[in-house]
C-alpha cells in the first residue's frame, strides 16, 4: 500500500521530529524508583580511581548496561527525607571510567540494546546525542533492540556511520541471508589474556516492529543463530560472549539449548539481575533499564589454557546515582546542549489531570482509554466518521500523576511517534479483532464499542457480545476505524489490520492526544467496563 502524505499537523514541528515507528516489549520499561536502591555499593565508588583495588591479572571485566531507552540525563529523586540525582549518561559515564581504570587493557563495554527510543531528549535527534556519548565512553558493541529500529533502517545505518562501535545482530538477516551492513553478527576483542568472542542477537520476532521499519529483514531464532555461528567464533576466540536482546527467560532456555556460551549479557526483559543466573556453566546478567544500573562481571581466565574458571559478579550491579561518580565532563556537555533544545518542548504544560493516571495493560485503563477517545476524537474531526478507535496496550509506556501534563510527561507516555489512521474493516473482520483482543494477540484500549469474553472459549469463539456505538456488532458493515499505523502493519499479532481498506494517515499520537486533553482541561479520566471477562 502506498502511504499518503500526512494531513494537517497539530504540531508541525513535532511531526517532523517523531517519526513514525512503534513496538512493545513483553514487559513494561521500570520506572525510576528510589531503590533503597543505594547499596553500600555505591559509597564504595565515590572518589577518585585510585580508590578502587586493581583489577586481579588473570581477570577481564565486562561493563554492561541495557534498554537505557533514552535516558541521557539523571531523574531527580526523592525519599527518606533524601534527595539524589538517578540514572542519566553522565554520571554513567563517570562510573565507567572510574571502573575501567581498573584495567584499561582488559575492560570490555557492552549494551544489550534499546538504547534509544523513550525520552524526548533522545528522540529529538533520533539517538544521534546518546550514540555520541556512548563513543565517547568507549563502548565496544551494541546489541540491537527491538525500539533500536523504531525510526527505521536508514537511521540505522546513520547512526552506525556515527558510532564508533559495532552494532550486533547475528539473527536479523537481508534476503539472501546476509546480515545488514550496518550491523555484524559478532565481534573478537582481545584483552591481553584471552581472545573474546561477542555474538549479537536482537529480538526474535518482527510483531512487535512497526512493518516498515523492518521491511526486507527476517529475525531468526536465537538458538538456531547461535548454534551456527558458535563454531566459527570458537575457532577465533577463547571466550564466548552472547550480547542478547532476547528477555532473560529466553536467554536461560539459550543457554540450555547450546552448551558453550560462557557469558550471557541480556537485555529486553528489564530484570535487574542482582546476582548472576546460572544454566549450567552458563552465567547470564542483566541490568534492569533506564541506566538506572551499571553492570560489572569479572571473568577469571587460566592463562595457559585461556579456558575460564570463574565467572562472578562482585557488586553486579552498581547504582548510578549522585556520589558514584565524578560526571563524566564530555558527557555532561553534550546532555546539557540536548536539554537546552529538548525544554523547549518538554516544559510546555498541555493541560492538567485531577487524578493519577496509572499505567498497566489492564483493557480498561483510564490512561489507555483516554488515548483511545483521543483518537476517536481526532478521526471524527477529520471527517474520517470514525467509529471505533483501538491503541495497542504496550503502546502506553509511563504513568501521570495528577496536576499539570507538561508536553515532556506526555512524551513518555507516548514515544513512539506512530501516525495515527483511519483504516475500514467489515464487521467480520473486526470480530476478529475483539477474538484477538480476548486470546492471544496484544490487548488493545477502545473507544466506540464494547467487548464482552470468555477467555476459556476456543479461538473463534470468544466473543460473546460485541457492540459498536451501542448497536451489536454487525457482520456485513464496514466500519471505519481510527487507529495507528503500527497496528495497521500488524503489530502486536492483529494482522486482521493489514487487511483492511480506505487507509488514510493523519497526525503524530502525541500530538493528538494533546490537543485533546488541551481542549478537555482539567480531565478526570475514569475506567468504565469497555470490555469484560465473564
Amino acid at each position: 500500500m502506498t502511504r499518503p502524505r500526512p494531513v494537517r499537523a497539530i504540531a508541525f514541528v513535532l511531526v517532523a521530529i517523531f517519526v513514525a515507528a512503534c513496538t512493545s516489549t513483553a514487559v513494561p520499561p521500570v520506572a525510576p524508583t528510589a531503590s533503597a536502591t543505594l547499596p553500600a555499593a555505591s559509597a564504595t565508588l565515590a572518589g577518585t580511581a585510585a580508590k578502587l583495588a586493581p583489577l586481579a591479572a588473570d581477570r577481564f571485566q565486562i561493563l554492561h548496561t541495557n534498554d537505557i531507552h533514552g535516558r541521557l540525563d539523571s531523574t531527580r529523586v526523592t525519599t527518606g527525607g533524601r534527595s539524589f540525582e538517578q540514572g542519566g549518561m553522565p554520571i554513567l559515564g563517570g562510573m565507567i571510567d572510574l571502573q575501567r581504570s581498573r584495567a584499561p587493557e582488559r575492560t570490555l563495554v557492552l549494551d544489550a540494546g534499546d538504547a534509544w527510543v523513550g525520552q524526548l531528549i533522545s528522540g529529538l535527534d533520533k539517538g544521534q546525542a546518546l550514540v555520541k556519548a556512548m563513543s565517547l565512553l568507549r563502548y565496544d558493541a551494541q546489541a540491537l533492540g527491538n525500539h533500536d529500529f523504531d525510526w527505521g533502517q536508514e537511521n540505522l545505518a546513520q547512526r552506525a556511520k556515527e558510532a564508533s562501535f559495532p552494532f550486533l545482530a547475528a539473527n536479523v538477516t537481508e534476503t539472501g541471508g546476509s546480515v545488514p551492513s550496518w550491523a555484524k553478527p559478532y565481534i573478537v576483542k582481545d584483552v591481553g589474556i584471552a581472545k573474546v568472542g561477542i555474538i549479537g542477537l536482537s529480538y526474535t520476532s518482527a510483531t512487535i516492529i512497526k512493518a516498515t521499519s523492518v521491511t526486507g529483514l527476517t529475525f531468526r531464532p536465537a538458538v538456531e543463530t547461535v548454534r551456527r555461528y558458535l563454531p566459527e567464533v570458537k575457532a577465533k576466540a577463547d571466550v564466548v560472549i552472547v550480547l542478547s536482546h532476547i528477555g532473560v527467560d529466553a536467554d536461560a532456555e539459550l543457554a540450555q539449548a547450546v552448551p558453550g556460551i560462557d557469558v550471557i549479557i541480556g537485555g529486553h526483559s528489564h530484570t535487574a539481575l542482582r546476582t548472576a543466573r546460572s544454566v549450567g556453566t552458563t552465567k547470564i546478567f542483566q541490568t534492569g533499564a533506564n541506566a538506572e544500573n551499571l553492570g560489572r562481571v569479572e571473568v577469571t581466565v587460566d592463562r595457559t589454557t585461556k579456558r575460564v574458571t570463574e565467572v562472578k559478579g562482585a557488586d553486579v550491579l552498581l547504582p548510578v546515582s549522585t556520589g558514584a561518580a565524578q560526571a563524566h565532563p564530555d558527557v555532561a556537555k553534550i546532555v546539557a546542549e540536548r536539554r537546552a533544545e529538548a525544554d523547549t518542548y518538554s516544559l510546555r504544560v498541555v493541560g492538567r489531570t485531577t487524578v493519577d493516571l496509572a499505567q498497566d495493560r489492564e483493557m480498561n485503563n483510564a490512561l489507555g482509554n483516554l488515548v483511545a477517545d483521543a483518537l476517536l476524537d481526532y478521526g471524527r474531526r477529520q471527517g474520517w466518521k470514525s467509529d471505533v478507535a483501538f491503541y495497542n496496550s504496550a503502546g502506553v509506556r509511563a504513568p501521570i500523576s495528577a496536576g499539570e501534563i507538561a508536553f515532556g510527561k506526555l512524551y513518555e507516555v507516548l514515544p513512539f511517534g506512530n501516525s495515527v489512521v483511519n483504516v475500514d474493516l467489515t464487521g467480520e473482520q473486526l470480530k476478529e479483532v475483539f477474538e484477538g483482543m480476548a486470546g492471544s494477540a496484544g490487548r488493545l484500549y477502545m473507544s466506540g464499542g464494547t467487548l464482552a469474553y470468555r477467555s476459556s472459549n476456543a479461538p473463534g469463539q470468544r466473543v460473546v457480545r460485541a457492540t459498536v456505538g451501542g448497536d451489536p456488532l454487525d457482520p456485513k458493515r464496514v466500519y471505519h476505524v481510527a487507529t495507528i499505523d503500527y497496528l495497521l502493519g500488524g503489530g502486536d499479532g492483529h494482522a486482521i489490520f493489514t487487511k483492511g481498506t480506505n487507509v488514510i494517515f493523519g497526525d503524530v499520537e502525541v500530538d493528538i492526544v494533546s490537543a485533546y486533553i488541551a481542549a478537555r482541561s482539567p480531565i478526570t479520566p475514569a475506567s468504565p467496563g469497555r470490555v469484560a471477562q465473564e
